[in-house]
């Protein structure tokens, strides 16, 4: 197998976690504030990264310098994403949101044009276009205000989140050729465990309840929601990602995030039994058809 075909293979892998990704952050945030979802998503992913490097699965290899170089892509993801996202989602509804989230790979396409020299073809554009316009189609099929003054501020809290996530692939790209995944990876989880940890447990302390942060353990539903997102959700697809990037360029990998709405309509199908609605198929249509044509027609 060509390393082509493994940087595909990496893409859809990762744009498939994701996209079950939600459910259990849905089922997590059921038991935890979302700062603490984040704290305990981290924490697990820390704990995991640890006992994979001490015995030798994995091997993170860094110096100082190579971790001041890398620390510029933590900040941007996962604090600014997270941090941003989560902020938003008090003003706008998780749809209006998902409209806005569709627009990452344009301002990706955007920033690699002007950052790396990506290039791409006219043919290439109009499908990531189509991509984009099948996953707004979806969500404001299920409808969306941003008319209000409050929603206003959460739609520029929300487009902070989405171009931190597009610059988090740009520095990806760029950095990816100098470092491995996994210490790459490793930067970012241990910054996202510092600091989520320490917000949280600062939040519940101001509030007088510091116990509050232990409460949701006990819960064997939130347990298995965090594994998935602190070990599937985070390690394994921050190396995917970056493997993917790496290979196939930040503009033709961030579409595949797109694909990640249509299957979190099929899980939510299949496992929470959500009703699938026709504009559901048209959307999902509209995305792996952009998908498909921007990559069929990637330049050789």
């Amino acid at each position: 197998m060509n390393e082509k075909t493994k940087a595909y293979l990496a893409a859809l892998s990762f744009s498939a976690i994701i996209g079950f990704s939600f459910l259990f952050t849905k089922i997590a945030l059921g038991y935890a504030s979302p700062l603490t979802n984040l704290a305990h998503r981290y924490t697990i992913a820390a704990l995991v990264m640890v006992v994979l490097h001490q015995t030798k699965l994995i091997r993170v290899s860094l110096s100082r310098k190579d971790i001041l170089s890398i620390l510029p892509m933590s900040l941007f993801y996962p604090l600014l994403f997270f941090i941003f996202q989560s902020f938003a989602l008090q003003y706008i509804s998780s749809s209006e949101a998902g409209i806005l989230q569709a627009l990452v790979p344009i301002f990706t396409l955007l920033l690699a044009s002007a950052f790396l020299k990506e290039k791409t073809s006219l043919l290439q554009k109009f499908f990531l276009f189509l991509s984009v316009a099948g996953v707004v189609f979806i969500f404001l099929s299920k409808g969306a205000n941003f008319g209000t003054e409050t929603a206003s501020f959460g739609f520029l809290l929300m487009l902070g989140s989405v171009l931190a996530n597009a610059i988090n692939n740009i520095l990806s790209k760029s950095k990816g050729g100098r470092y491995r995944a996994m210490d790459m990876t490793a930067v970012v989880i241990f910054v996202g465990f510092v600091t989520f940890n320490t917000l949280s447990l600062t939040s519940h302390y101001l509030e007088g309840n510091i116990l509050a942060y232990f409460a949701p353990l006990g819960q064997v539903s939130y347990l298995l929601s965090i594994f998935y997102l602190g070990i599937l959700a985070s390690i394994v697809t921050g190396s995917l990602s970056i493997y993917a990037i790496v290979r196939l360029g930040a503009s033709t990998v961030s579409v595949f995030g797109n694909l990640g709405t249509v299957l979190t309509i099929v899980a939510g199908a299949l496992i929470l039994h959500e009703p699938i609605y026709s504009y559901h198929m048209i959307g999902a249509t509209l995305i792996i058809a952009g998908i498909l044509g921007m990559n069929l027609m990637r330049k050789k």
